[in-house]
């Protein structure tokens, strides 16, 4: 079956990276809530310059975005792989390493920011006239660090153990303290900056306490054990997550680039006016960049499997439906550009609101480019070509912008801003086509060509052929396409009936009881013919199969027994694994995948 057949029949791969979006775009929501909340408060209650001062403290955000990108970003994949070969102690390594890693870096933070933040204000290249108000801000601010570093560190251990509501949870008292703390302190207490940082301080606070919580309980696969941690691991966490971390470093830096240009070009009212952008665009950010780390979360399953169709149908759904939202977002975040600058602005006579509403309008425009970059790099980053992702993330965080906005500046103000995060984007997406062009040797025309796939990966078409079942009538099929398949492979006698066996069988049983209670599930099975042997893999996102519960259920099936009572007569898991070579099975976000080699 060709891979453009299996694109049109399988359902799993979309279905599933659309489930994945609202966890990858929570997890990178959190702090974009917190510079809204700030910069409306400042913006309203304090003053322009109360604006120019959170703007300034940009930088710091994406630094902290990068070492938790650095540390996470190689602990999800780790604890991924090992809570799939249910090593839950390896797990455990992982996961309290990290926590041990972030605490210690927090601290280490916290301690800077309390002990020289007017230094720490200097090197942010604040003026004489903000610098004691920056500092006063990153006073406040810092108290919180710990709690913001770990928190986030836990809302995407929640993801790898299905507790997402949880995160949800702790994500809207987050907010809901964070403006209750601000209205105290701010309207009521008049605090001023420091109030303003402290105030999402404690709104961290409650954001950590409530995720925390989870990780004590027994339900808890993924536990902190400090007997359990491996020093040695730190390597592997480091190298995982270096890609997601050098694109984070590269925006700190261009943070620190754009504020330098502002404030020499512009002023601070165009400090003031780019930071009520940059803290609504944290917000707004969230979904291009949930619908880019869905990429890198499915393709990085699939190809470990080396599954060209999946990794095909998956860049088709991102093309389609991933860049489809962020275009329609960024629609309507232009179109809304009037309500978002009276959020901070409410003097449509001053230059600062001018400059805020042009902003608004021009800003989300250039997302849909740096969505398409972003979504081909973390691609890459799935098939380890490691030189082309850091080519495309040195161009993307800092190159590509900065360069542009270096040239457009000085003669076009903050016009030159909006019009190089624009062109810089445009570069990039440039970039991506010429490193497609240079790596196949002829125009990428085509999604194949962008795939950039090697001549050993993936089993050959001729050899596999790919099946989606959605029900019990389509199951009875599959023994006969099984049989053509070996026979066509020189298979035959007792292998060829059991590949067919185990076939019928497993998507039976997968159908019968993964999908209970479930609607429209599909299961795709893929039959491959490798080194002389015959490898079928199962994949579906319905109810988790655990081959242990699996096995029992599947045992008293056999014996004519089951909660509903109906009779089945199976031939079970125990009698599959009997005839075939080896068994394996993983859960990886939700995603179900059982292979079995005859």
């Amino acid at each position: 079956m060709s891979d453009a057949k299996t694109a049109v029949q399988s359902e799993i791969i979309p279905r599933l990276y659309m489930k994945l979006l609202p966890v990858q775009i929570a997890f990178v929501i959190i702090g974009g809530i917190n510079a809204v909340i700030d910069n409306a408060f400042a913006g309203n209650l304090i003053g322009a310059s109360a604006m120019a001062v959170t703007g300034l403290f940009s930088p710091v955000t994406n630094l902290l975005n990068g070492v938790n990108a650095l540390i996470f970003g190689g602990a999800q994949v780790l604890c991924g792989r090992y809570l799939g070969k249910k090593m839950a102690e390896r797990t455990r390594s992982i996961f309290s390493l990290d926590m041990i890693i972030m605490l210690i870096v927090s601290i280490i933070l916290l301690v800077c920011c309390e002990m020289i933040p007017t230094d720490i204000a200097v090197a942010l290249r604040a003026s004489d006239a903000l610098k004691g108000d920056l500092a006063t801000y990153i006073r406040g601010f810092a108290i919180g660090l710990p709690f913001s570093c770990i928190g986030t560190q836990f809302t995407a251990f929640l993801q790898l153990e299905h507790q997402e509501k949880r995160s949800y949870a702790a994500i809207i008292t987050m907010f809901v303290a964070n403006v209750l703390f601000n209205w105290l302190f701010v309207a009521v207490f008049h605090m001023g900056l420091f109030g303003l940082g402290l105030s999402t301080s404690l709104g961290n606070v409650f954001f950590f306490a409530i995720q925390a919580s989870y990780f004590f309980g027994k339900k808890a696969v993924i536990r902190f054990s400090l007997e359990s941690i491996v020093l040695s691991d730190i390597k592997d966490i480091l190298i995982y997550g270096l890609p997601g971390a050098v694109v984070q470093f590269c925006i700190s830096a261009r943070g620190l680039i754009i504020n330098a240009l502002i404030q020499r070009f512009v002023g601070p009212d165009g400090l003031a006016a780019y930071s009520a952008i940059y803290s609504f665009g944290c917000v707004y950010w969230a979904v291009p960049a949930g619908v880019t780390s869905a990429v890198m979360v499915l393709g990085s399953v699939y190809a470990g499997e080396e599954d060209k169709a999946g990794l095909k149908i998956l860049m088709r759904t991102f093309l389609t439906r991933g860049v489809g939202l962020v275009t329609v977002a960024a629609v309507i975040v232009s179109a809304c550009c009037y309500v978002l600058t009276n959020m901070f602005f409410h003097d449509p006579s001053t230059e600062v609101y001018q400059m805020a509403m042009i902003g608004f309008i021009l800003y989300p425009l250039y997302s849909p480019l740096s969505t398409l970059t972003i979504g081909f790099s973390n691609y890459y980053h799935c098939l380890s070509y490691e030189h082309i992702v850091r080519t495309i993330s040195v161009a993307d965080g800092i190159l590509g912008v900065s360069l542009f906005s270096v040239l457009l500046v000085p003669q076009f103000g903050m016009m030159g801003i909006w019009a190089g995060q624009l062109l810089g984007c445009a570069f990039c997406v440039v970039l991506v086509l010429v490193i497609a062009f240079i790596s196949n040797k002829a125009k990428p025309l085509n999604l194949d060509r962008m795939m950039l796939f090697n001549k050993d990966f993936g089993v050959a078409e001729e050899n596999r052929i790919d099946i989606t079942v959605r029900s019990m009538d389509e199951v009875v099929n599959l023994s006969e396409r099984v049989w053509a398949f070996c026979e066509k492979h020189g298979i035959t006698g007792s292998r060829k009936n059991y590949s067919a066996l185990c076939t019928e069988e497993l998507a039976g049983n997968i159908v019968q009881h993964g999908f209970r209670n479930k609607k429209k599930l599909s299961v795709d099975i893929r039959i491959s013919y490798v080194n002389d042997e015959i490898v079928i893999c199962f994949k579906d996102d319905g109810i988790p199969f655990n081959p242990e519960e699996a096995s029992r259920l599947f045992e008293a099936e056999r014996s004519g027994e089951h909660e509903d009572g109906k009779t089945f007569h199976n031939i079970g898991l125990q009698l599959v694994s009997r005839i075939s070579k080896s068994m394996t099975y993983q859960n990886t976000f939700g995603l179900n995948i059982l292979t079995i080699v005859v």
